[in-house]
């Protein structure tokens, strides 16, 4: 089977959150999205014991999943169904936020106390018209429930979706796969020709079909049958995203992603009314 073709490989670009520099893959300038995926944000900070280098105040999401992939660190999450979870490096934090949730991030106790490199990603994955205004519900995702494959210097986490007979722990038919590859190891990949799929590179080198990929790159694939060959040329930290892509109007306000502007009004209104719930 030959290989798919690169369509385009995309730079993240260095914006603000806070008081803290990200490096931002999706949106980009002429890149709305990668539909189903909307928002890639990827932190990576070194916090000093006792430095509150990371807080996220309590703000609302309707219409999407937002999801949290840790690499390295700890993550607390607190939200207006009343979960309060910390999870750690290799686990994920998945929110279907559906009709509504409010929920905030900080960096955990123990954490503080004793600091360290603190890096993951954020990921935005749209939901259909069909599934927005269904019930919101949060899924704490460990190390022991995601599905890991080890071989030959690489760890392959599948979170969501079905990939090799496997299924991701998540409740998403979206595969989302984190990686980790030791220098001069490889990897194939074989994704659905109909999908959307991409590939970020977090930390490290690799090749990528006879491309050469540096980190901060996501990488954009045709939708076509063949196979996605990685090899690393120095330990590497990836994302993989595969998904079957929303054709539905998109319309986006802050944390609100729906279908049309009257739905974005409506989740505006549904918030400052209380009716996405209260967290302090």
């Amino acid at each position: 089977m030959s290989n798919i073709a690169i369509k385009a490989i995309h730079k993240a670009i260095a914006t603000k959150l806070g008081h803290q520099t990200i490096m931002q893959a999706l949106p980009l300038y002429g890149l709305e999205q990668i539909s189903p995926f909307i928002l890639l944000h990827h932190f990576d900070v070194v916090v000093q014991p006792g430095e509150d280098a990371f807080s996220v105040p309590p703000h609302p999401h309707r219409g999407f999943c937002p999801i949290t992939y840790i690499y390295d660190g700890a993550i607390e999450h607190k939200d207006s169904l009343g979960n309060d979870k910390v999870i750690y490096s290799d686990e994920v934090q998945w929110i279907n936020a559906n009709r509504g949730i409010i929920h905030g991030e900080q960096l955990p106790k123990e954490f503080l106390e004793t600091g360290g490199r603190f890096q993951g990603i954020q990921l935005w994955i749209n939901l259909p018209a069909a599934k927005k205004m269904a019930p919101p519900y949060y899924q704490p995702i460990t190390k022991e429930e995601i599905v890991l494959t080890e071989w030959d210097g690489v760890q392959f986490r599948l979170v969501s979706g079905m990939y090799n007979g496997n299924k991701g722990p998540a409740d998403s038919v979206v595969i989302t796969a984190t990686m980790r590859i030791k220098e001069g190891s490889s990897y194939t990949l074989d994704l659905h020709a109909e999908n959307n799929s991409c590939i970020y590179l977090l930390e490290g080198n690799v090749v990528i079909n006879d491309a050469e990929i540096n980190k901060n790159s996501l990488v954009e694939f045709a939708n076509e049958e063949g196979t996605i060959q990685i090899a690393a040329t120095a330990a590497a930290k990836l994302l993989v995203l595969s998904g079957s892509p929303i054709n539905e109007p998109l319309v986006t306000h802050g944390p609100f992603v729906m279908n049309t502007q009257t739905e974005i009004m409506e989740a505006m209104r549904d918030y400052q009314q209380g009716k996405m719930g209260f967290l302090y």
